[in-house]
């Protein structure tokens, strides 16, 4: 914070001016008539010097005791802004501690922890949407579908809206109750019938331990096959709930810090504190979830965390196959100018030391 800024400058320019003014009185007085009256003849010069200048020297007095209390003033609003920043990092890396908390105790079954859990958890939600987006295909199903809705098969969003609901909430009575409340009432006989199917594949997976879709995704895997060491489609609303919550907390509270304390650059440095905690599948799962209707605050129009702060930059692109791709969705660069991917960087990177 700068001592003679402009706010400094605009109090003292028209004080100086005044000083300059005031120090051609003595010239004024005794060069010109005032009033009717003559005071170049006001007696002995030394006199009359000393009489005049009298003010002038409390004049710079008072010019000395008000920067002395501006610089003081500065000092204080120094010290006030170093404070709300020490407050801000306190807090700040204190929530940074329960992320990684939150992270270390995500556990599925007995091996997956912490983060081996979420590469577990995002092939399940590739092979939940591979599995919806087969079903709803079917001719049966279409058939289904055209009788309920009148369409002739489901929006590609609803699809996918579909299998991240079933990822975060699972299948089952309950489960079920939850994701119709969040869907189109006249998806219901859709979602039992595609619930009896995600059965099925967990009555194989209890058999093989995996289970494989022929399903191509748009970088062109023809069968993907989901091998885990838990029963799929339970749901992970008790591991990821807090998780994604807090998250977004704590990139909120990064940028509802008011501008004159933190700066946006400030704010990108630390919110990319944030992403360094994320590992590639957690950054994975963070995209997928702000695509859904459970994520949409990640990409409010007002707010929009995920350019503004390039909160997947370090996602690796091509593992982000199914749905919408991040290079269609996402700009390489966000409005303030910051790389939205890593990944481009990388690609460009490669190309250049290959054509040396």
């Amino acid at each position: 914070m700068k001592t003679l800024d402009r706010k400094f400058w605009w109090i003292f320019t028209p004080f100086f001016v005044l000083i300059i003014v005031i120090l051609l009185f003595p010239y004024l007085f005794t060069n010109f008539s005032w009033f009717g009256q003559d005071f170049s003849d006001t007696g002995e010069i030394g006199d009359t010097v000393g009489g005049i200048m009298g003010p002038y020297i409390a004049i710079v007095a008072a010019f000395l005791t008000f920067f002395a209390f501006w610089v003081q003033y500065k000092a204080n609003e120094q010290q006030k802004h170093d404070l709300q920043i020490e407050r801000f990092e306190s807090k700040f890396y204190n929530m940074i501690d329960i992320h990684r908390q939150n992270v270390t105790e995500i556990v599925i079954g007995k091996s997956l922890v912490s983060r081996k859990a979420f590469i577990s958890m995002f092939n399940e939600l590739k092979f939940l949407y591979l599995a919806t987006d087969q079903f709803l295909k079917t001719p049966q199903q279409k058939d289904l579908i055209k009788s309920l809705t009148g369409s002739e098969s489901i929006s590609e969003e609803n699809t996918f809206n579909i299998a991240y609901l079933i990822f975060f909430f699972g299948i089952g009575p309950n489960s079920t109750k939850l994701i119709l409340s969040l869907v189109d009432s006249r998806y219901s006989g859709i979602l039992l019938n595609l619930e009896v199917y995600l059965k099925g594949q967990q009555t194989i997976w209890r058999q093989e331990k995996k289970i494989a879709i022929d399903e191509k995704t748009y970088e062109g895997d023809s069968v993907f096959t989901l091998k885990t060491s838990y029963k799929p489609f339970n749901g992970h609303m008790s591991r990821l709930s807090h998780y994604i919550r807090h998250l977004f907390q704590l990139v909120k509270f990064i940028d509802d810090q008011p501008d004159r304390i933190i700066n946006y650059n400030a704010k990108y440095n630390y919110a990319s504190t944030v992403r360094a905690q994320l590992s590639a599948h957690e950054q994975l799962l963070l995209y997928y979830n702000a695509l859904s209707s459970l994520g949409k605050p990640w990409f409010d129009k007002d707010k929009d965390y995920i350019k503004k702060y390039c909160m997947v930059k370090s996602m690796p692109i091509p593992l982000a196959d199914i749905y919408k791709k991040p290079l269609d969705l996402l700009p390489l660069k966000n409005e303030q100018g910051k790389v939205m991917f890593e990944w481009t960087e990388i690609q460009e990177r490669m190309k250049t030391n290959m054509t040396k």
